[in-house]
């Protein structure tokens, strides 16, 4: 290797690598790509059917606390009045206005859950302060929670509670009492003292049951109203029941099982109360929740990746057209593919179709799966490699043969997209975004290659082609090096000197020294 190549190579890997180390750790650009853990889009809708007369609509929303973030809130009034309210620290959703016919309200925002334990300091709500005169309005016993029942008392006489100076471990016996002894039936009762007596009740009930044995205890307890947001699933309503132990807010659900921390899928929606929609005015109500796992908006993205500096900010990819940044993506990702390439070829020894021909290969089964792109891959060549033995003794000009295979090619794909469709593969319909022109030049050369050096030839160049696609087609299909190149293009300059290091070599590749051995050890044992 030559000295001005090793200079010129280190150069350029030195400078690439401190400016991306500057822009990584100085102005703190992420180095992973930004898709954060629990971020969702959540939405709300309910139709509500009315007379003429007045009416309001009301539903709470989520707000934001340990736990939980809550952002970009949008709301459909359909021909009614939109304002948010807070009462006892819970914010309500209230459509209002004559409610004459159908009306179809919604009202959406995004939410970052956080994966962490979710107990709540009393001091933290205004409204968990004990009322004055020593009354703890989460002791009260009321209508939904009736604490002071007979039968409650009677069931706490028949169970071996713990002193009062131990209430976590009365909140645990009576949290186990409702979990195991009473059945989750979801046409059961919401009634506590109901659930209680037949001993099977709906999740409501077994969480009123619960907050209702938890306050005659003496222990201050709620309900509450949340949505369990899990990837792949249905956004599920979830009730549970939250008691003060301690001076700490403890989660506890008698339906999921789960004791002292909130599950981090768990979005809470209100406190106190476990009624999902509330309407007045209105002659039939019916709500939905839809949810949809998300990420981060390319501007959002791009507020990230834009870096503080002036002069890095102004030449920023980020900055660019969202469609323009989409095709910068793939190609910025084609001097890796060369690196790979040139590595095998250079170094390793690895005969191929051409410089590029394996990056191209690799580059159309991106869409795709890899068992399922060679597949495509092979199938087509084969057709191709056919067709153009067929043309051969047509005897064409070089121009219409490959047009010929190119309306070969075009066939092909489009048969496997039509029996995609008929085996309902979306693998298979991603056929249709094949470079068609790479897999016209792929049976070109294969043709070429079998005619002048035989099957065997052709077959071994074909395989190691493949082979070293294989080799780049993770990098085509990497969030992370997409992310890497696009947000610091200056690790080009890296690549370069890398190149120029594999350019500069002229020992022996990995193959001959194989292909050589035999050489070797006669001259050893000479």
């Amino acid at each position: 290797m030559n000295r001005p190549a090793q200079i010129v190579g280190a150069i350029l890997i030195a400078f690439g690598l401190t400016v991306f180390v500057w822009k990584s750790f100085m102005l703190d650009l992420p180095l992973q790509p930004s898709d954060p853990e629990g971020l969702w889009g959540v939405e709300f809708l309910v139709k509500v059917r009315g007379g003429t007369g007045q009416g309001s609509i009301r539903v709470p929303l989520p707000s934001t606390e340990p736990g939980q973030v809550v952002f970009d809130e949008r709301s459909i009034s359909d021909r009614l009045r939109f304002t948010i309210r807070s009462e006892h620290g819970q914010r309500i959703g209230v459509w209002s206005g004559t409610l004459r016919g159908s009306h179809e309200i919604a009202h959406g925002f995004r939410v970052q859950l956080a994966p962490e334990h979710t107990r709540l300091s009393a001091g933290e709500e205004e409204e968990e302060e004990p009322a004055r005169g020593g009354d703890d309005p989460l002791k009260a016993s009321t209508v939904e929670l009736p604490s002071e029942a007979p039968e409650i008392a009677e069931l706490l006489s028949r169970v071996s509670l713990p002193s009062e100076r131990e209430p976590a471990d009365r909140a645990r016996i009576l949290f186990a009492y409702v979990n195991d002894e009473i059945a989750t039936i979801e046409t059961g009762s919401e009634d506590a003292l109901l659930t209680l007596a037949s001993r099977e009740g709906s999740p409501d009930g077994k969480v009123r049951l619960l907050a209702t044995l938890l306050r005659a205890a003496g222990i201050p307890a709620r309900p509450v109203l949340g949505i369990r947001l899990t990837p792949g699933a249905l956004p599920q309503i979830l009730p549970w029941v939250e008691a003060r132990v301690d001076g700490e807010w403890v989660s506890m659900s008698p339906t999921d099982g789960f004791f002292g921390a909130r599950p981090k899928d768990l979005l809470v929606l209100r406190r106190g109360s476990l009624e999902m929609v509330e309407a007045t005015g209105a002659s039939a109500v019916a709500h939905r929740v839809n949810a949809l796992r998300e990420r981060l908006r390319p501007e959002e993205l791009a507020a990230m990746m834009v870096p503080p500096n002036r002069t890095l900010a102004e030449i920023s990819l980020y900055r660019l057209p969202v469609g323009t940044q989409a095709a910068l993506r793939a190609l910025l990702l084609l001097p890796l593919g060369a690196l790979v390439v040139a590595f095998a070829r250079n170094v390793l020894g690895i005969p191929t179709f051409g410089t590029f021909m394996p990056i191209l290969i690799a580059f159309t089964l991106r869409e795709t799966s890899l068992t399922i792109g060679l597949a495509m891959v092979v199938g087509v060549l084969a057709l191709g490699v056919a067709g153009r033995v067929l043309l051969d003794r047509l005897h064409l000009l070089l121009v219409p043969r490959l047009s010929i295979l190119l309306c070969i090619v075009v066939l092909a794909v489009t048969t496997l997209a039509l029996f995609g469709r008929e085996v309902d593969s979306t693998d298979l319909f991603a056929g249709v975004l094949f470079p068609i022109v790479i897999l016209t030049m792929l049976v070109e050369r294969f043709s070429i290659t079998l005619a002048e050096e035989g099957l065997r030839e052709a077959l071994i160049r074909a395989g190691w082609s493949v082979l070293v696609a294989v080799g780049v087609y993770p990098i085509f299909r990497s969030p992370l090096a997409e992310h890497l190149m696009f947000g610091y293009p200056e690790l080009l300059f890296v690549i370069m000197g890398l190149l120029v290091l594999i350019g500069a070599y002229t020992g022996y590749r990995l193959a001959d020294l194989l292909r050589f051995r035999s050489f070797a050890q006669e001259n050893e044992d000479a």
